[in-house]
């Protein structure tokens, strides 16, 4: 296990498993550039390592508030710096979206304005029953700008996005995942053995095939179907004949054992 704070965000390394504890509690967590420079090590360094989950959730609960309000309003006589500070929180989340390990954000209380965005960006979210979710940015006169405005309407049906980011209203977690914004949701008191289940079932598969399966995944959601059919036939075709996790795989299933995929480098083949 190898564990370090890189700005405000505790950066976790165990075997194909990374952490990123966003760590600024009386802040609610907010996106300051500490914890922005944080994340984005939390990136390569489950990249770097070859990591096929990471995991990003806040202490005391709070995935995230959203931006950083007091930061931001020291910059707004400076427009270039307004817009990179902007950007650098899309860019974070952009990355998160397209690693090429599975991302799942945990919310025990809230996930708000930008770290609903966070939670957007990732690929699952595990969040409590009674935690609260929602675009925010309405509330306070403000807007999205990592990404809520484009991934909401892609992630929920037309009506229920635009009543996100038009009321600006909170919704519970049962309600999350019942809508489809969230893929597990469970008591509060339950949340962490939920994650750690989820991170288990995840972890024991193998990095390579994970990696690939998410890359189909986005090509199924950004291309025409014909497209995507026949990425995800060469895809396969690529994976068979040059995939240690593909050869494992078949050689256990002739066998009749279980694969063991710790044997495969999770950085081959990706």
């Amino acid at each position: 296990m190898t564990e370090r704070r890189v700005g405000d965000v505790v950066v976790d390394i165990e075997g194909p498993v990374a952490r990123a504890l966003i760590d600024r509690p009386r802040a609610k967590n907010a996106l300051s550039p500490a914890v922005l420079d944080g994340l984005d090590a939390a990136v390569d360094a489950a990249t770097d390592a070859g990591c096929s989950v990471l995991v990003v959730s806040g202490a005391g609960g709070t995935l995230s508030a959203g931006a950083d309000l007091p930061h931001l309003t020291t910059l707004l006589g400076d427009e270039v710096a307004v817009t990179a500070y902007i950007a650098s929180i899309g860019a974070v989340l952009d990355r998160i979206e397209a690693a090429p390990f599975v991302s799942v954000a945990v919310v025990g209380e809230y996930a708000l304005a930008g770290g609903c965005e966070i939670l957007l960006a990732c690929d699952l979210a595990v969040v409590a029953e009674d935690a609260r979710i929602g675009d925010r940015h309405l509330e306070y006169g403000l807007l999205p700008g990592a990404g809520g405005s484009v991934r909401l309407p892609r992630a929920l049906p037309a009506a229920q996005a635009r009543r996100l980011l038009f009321t600006a209203e909170m919704i519970d977690g049962v309600t999350a995942a019942r809508w489809g914004l969230a893929s597990h949701a469970v008591p509060a008191a339950d949340l962490g053995a939920a994650v750690d289940a989820l991170v288990a079932r995840l972890a024991r598969h193998s990095g390579d095939a994970l990696a690939r399966m998410k890359r189909m995944y986005r090509d199924s959601t950004t291309l025409p179907a014909p497209q995507a059919l026949a990425a995800e036939r060469a895809a396969l075709v690529e994976h068979l004949m040059t995939s240690p996790a593909a050869a494992e795989g078949l050689a256990a299933f002739r066998a009749g054992r279980a694969p063991d995929f710790s044997t495969v480098h999770p950085l081959e083949a990706r």
